[in-house]
Order: C-alpha cells, then structure tokens, then sequence
C-alpha cells in the first residue's frame, strides 16, 4: 500500500481505564500527531490532561449526540457531531457522557516554530465548540465546479490554529471528491458512521467504511468515489509541514 497507512475498524482496540476506553490510531504515520478513537462509557465523566501553548494542540470530535463539555465557565452540549478546541492549559476541562456512550476522536500536535509564527499573526479565539453541521461551507474546483453532491465544511481554518486544520465531506453517492494533491500537507480521513466510499491514492485503490482511518503523506494525489447507495461521509485533519503562508490579503 505504498506510504498510505490504513487501519481498518475491526482492527482498532480500545484499552480501558475505568470508564474511558482508548485506542491509539496509525502510531507511525507522524511522530508529531497522535490520534486516538475514544468511547466514554455513559453517565461518566472524563478530564483530559492539558496542554500549554508552548507544547501542543488539542482537539476532541464528538460523533455521537451525547452529554456536554465544560470549560471553565462555558458549558456546550452535544447534540449532533461536533468539535471542540480546549483553551490550552487556562481552563479545566470535563467531558461528560450522557444517556448513551460517548464516542469521539483525540488528537494532539506538537508546537514548533512554524505553529508559533502562525499564532503570532492571528489565532482563532479558543475555547472552540461548534458542531459540524454548522461550520461554514466550502467547494472547490474538484468537487462542487466539477458536478459533485458532496458538501465541504471547514471545521478548523486553515492559519487559524498553526499548522493544523479540519473539516468534513458528507455526500449521497453517486458521487465524488476528484483527484488533486496537497504539496506540504499530511492529511488524516476518519471516516463516519455508515459511510462507504472508495479511496483513490497514487495508483491505489482503497474501501473505505464506517471507523476506518488513513494517513495520506504530502504530495499524494488522491481522491474519492461512492456508487448508488453508497456515501462519503468522513472528517479530515491536515498538518502542514513547512506552515501555511502567512499573509495579509
């Protein structure tokens, strides 16, 4: 499979503590990310450690409706997908499970000097909540200008938080994300409930489904095909290498 990583959902194992089941995805893709597929057991509650802005970036997407999250004197609950962005290490975090589990997506990224440089010439206001089906929408010459039904969200921004960004494609097939290529960007696809789609990479192609994962390294051409009765539904993280170019426009 080349450079392409996949992990395929029958594969992951979540180890427990208590309550919090975890499980580390694609260990070797990046040594500066790491991702993990986390489920809290209902009616419990989780404090994840934190982070000061000299060390990492962290981010949680929820996706399941469940329970709530607290920062500091803020409080969001979780009623669709969503993804939240914790205020470094200035306020205490509580993720609580509701009714049902609570399964979401961890991941975290390193700080260097690119990510500070980013910072520095203009941030987003942290902490992040904000559920996916109302992040601003997008489309680009290889989807929507080139006749495809799925729908581009922007999650995280590109330059708003450092090197890292997000976002979501959802789509009825038939349909497509056409091929194009990411010259300095690694990219992750997790892929969501009842989604199945083909992953189109280098010379590769890949099935993808429900809780699968991919690593994608930079300057891969890649893309994506559902058939009738198929979908493409899946999040995305980007982390660019070398930074975003920072300008004012």
């Amino acid at each position: 499979m080349g450079n392409i990583k996949i992990l395929k959902s029958k594969d992951i194992k979540l180890e427990w503590d208590g309550a919090l089941g975890r499980a580390d995805l694609l260990p070797g893709a990046c040594p500066t990310v790491k991702t993990y597929k986390c489920v809290l057991k209902a009616g419990n509650e989780y404090v994840p450690e934190l982070y000061s802005r000299a060390d990492r970036f962290q981010f949680f997407v929820f996706i399941n409706a469940s329970g709530f999250v607290v920062s500091g004197n803020e409080a969001w609950n979780i009623t669709d997908r969503a993804v939240f962005a914790p205020f470094f290490d200035k306020q205490k975090v509580r993720i609580k499970a509701g009714k049902t589990d609570l399964e979401f997506y961890h991941i975290t990224s390193l700080i260097n000097e690119e990510d500070e440089k980013a910072l520095k010439f203009m941030r987003i206001e942290l902490p992040k909540f904000k559920l996916l089906k109302d992040c601003w929408q997008y489309t680009e010459g290889f989807t929507g200008d080139a006749g495809s039904a799925v729908k581009s969200h922007f999650v995280l921004e590109h330059r708003l938080t450092g090197r890292c960004s997000m976002g979501w494609n959802v789509g009825e097939g038939p349909t497509f994300i056409g091929q194009h290529v990411h010259e300095g960007l690694q990219q992750w696809y997790f892929v969501l409930q009842d989604s199945t789609f083909t992953y189109i990479a280098g010379d590769e192609k890949i099935p993808m489904s429900e809780g699968d994962v991919s690593h994608t390294p930079c300057a891969t051409s890649h893309g994506s095909e559902s058939a009738a009765g198929e979908k493409i539904d899946y999040f995305w993280f980007e982390l660019a290498d070398k930074g975003y170019r920072l300008e004012n426009v």
